[in-house]
């Protein structure tokens, strides 16, 4: 999974041997990617408070005290590792410059200069990758508007998967969340539970929680009755699926259809996002404005999955048209087959209990190869046409 900053999708940083001037300036340039400390400490409580807090970043003043920073940088490769180390000066100097890389130093800037720098250095460690072989692979779906099928899809990709792997399917759609009913589920605890602990909790705690389907799909649902007025905190959610990712081969999270704070942090860290529509027209007008909402949260288009649902060959919108108004290829498309999925929904059975020869059985166990394909093989499209109907249609709308 995609790793985010510990203040709510900003990267922690503790600042070194600046004064106050320094500090001001630093908080200026990254008062939007960063949470930033009242002061700056000491060179010598700055290792401490770095193993006490472990941020994201520790930016380190080279004003007067060129070997403390080189010291204190040789110390934090040493113990903490995942820090990135920024050097900040008031001038530029090739020595100084390739002394700090040698000791660990990942940038190296001059205020107000190199301001695009340090922003973009900030940014990019809020961001960082975790160690793909410790983690879980992290898939958010999520609906170009409701009743597209997410939960459908959420649900029978994670039974095929759970042939094979350890897989966790959470519901996400606060209030209107289907997975517990589509697996026919009734699990003691529901994710609403877990949330006043989610500081807290770890792989025994989240596998005591789950409810176990006969596909062997471990599933994390919402209550049968939610209670609107309670906290939704994006912290929260990111500490639940990294304890998913930590004990999962696979974490499959339901986002439905609506965007807020704890949906926004599933599809941050996700390592895919799959983008589920309809071949009509207002599904994919929609989906348009829900690629361009992702790219604003930082979701890289080349970790999108296009998945149409429902697909006939009387449908209103051809995929041809989709993949050229929407920029981005279809990864996978699913058949329209109302009588079989709707049997399936009303009994909670899986799709190919019903009828394991029918195309929709079929292209539902497709859904694996075509979502953990390589990225490269499913790229987007670089743009959208600046012609033709639907482009003229997400103009006038969007």
């Amino acid at each position: 999974m995609r790793q985010v900053g510990k203040g709510r999708n900003a990267a922690s940083v503790v600042l070194v041997g600046l004064d106050t001037e320094s500090v001001g300036t630093v908080r200026e340039i990254l008062q939007a990617e960063a949470v930033l400390p009242p002061s700056s400490v000491s060179f010598g409580d700055a290792l401490g408070v770095i193993k006490r807090t472990r941020p994201d970043v520790v930016i380190v003043g080279m004003f007067q005290t060129m070997d403390a920073a080189l010291a204190l940088a040789q110390a934090v490769s040493r113990d903490e590792p995942g820090v990135v180390m920024i050097a900040l000066a008031d001038k530029g100097n090739a020595d100084a410059i390739l002394s700090s890389m040698r000791v660990g130093y990942k940038e190296y800037v001059v205020l107000p200069n190199d301001a695009p720098q340090l922003r973009q250095a900030v940014h990019d460690a809020a961001y960082k990758q975790v160690d793909e072989d410790v983690n879980g692979l992290v898939v958010s779906m999520v609906g170009a508007k409701g009743g597209v099928g997410t939960t459908l899809l959420a649900t029978h990709l994670a039974a095929e998967l759970a042939a094979i792997h350890r897989v966790l399917c959470i519901d996400l759609d606060f209030g209107n969340g289907d997975v517990a009913s589509v697996l026919d589920l009734t699990p003691r605890d529901s994710l609403v539970d877990l949330l006043p602990r989610a500081d807290r909790i770890d792989e025994r705690m989240l596998t005591g929680s789950v409810g176990v389907h006969r596909s062997k799909v471990h599933a994390l649902t919402q209550p049968n009755e939610y209670d609107h007025n309670a906290e939704l905190r994006g912290d929260d959610i990111y500490s639940i699926i990294l304890a998913a990712a930590r004990g999962y081969q696979y974490v499959l999270v339901d986002c439905g259809s609506y965007i807020n704070e704890p949906v926004g942090t599933a599809l941050q860290v996700a390592d895919l996002v799959a983008l589920v529509t309809t071949p009509d027209v207002i599904a994919v007008r929609d989906a348009y404005r829900r690629i361009k909402s992702l790219g604003q949260l930082g979701v890289e288009t080349e970790n999108i999955r296009l998945i149409v649902n429902r697909n006939s060959k009387t449908s209103f919108v051809s995929i041809p048209d989709i993949e050229e108004n929407l920029g981005m290829k279809v990864s996978a498309i699913i058949s329209d087959d109302p009588r079989t999925v709707g049997q399936a929904m009303n009994e909670g059975k899986l799709v190919r209990e019903i009828n394991r020869r029918c195309d929709v059985a079929r292209e539902l166990s497709n859904l694996v190869a075509a979502l953990t394909a390589d990225p490269g093989e499913a790229a987007a499209a670089t743009a959208a046409p600046d012609s033709g109907f639907f482009s003229r249609l997400f103009k006038s709308k969007g």
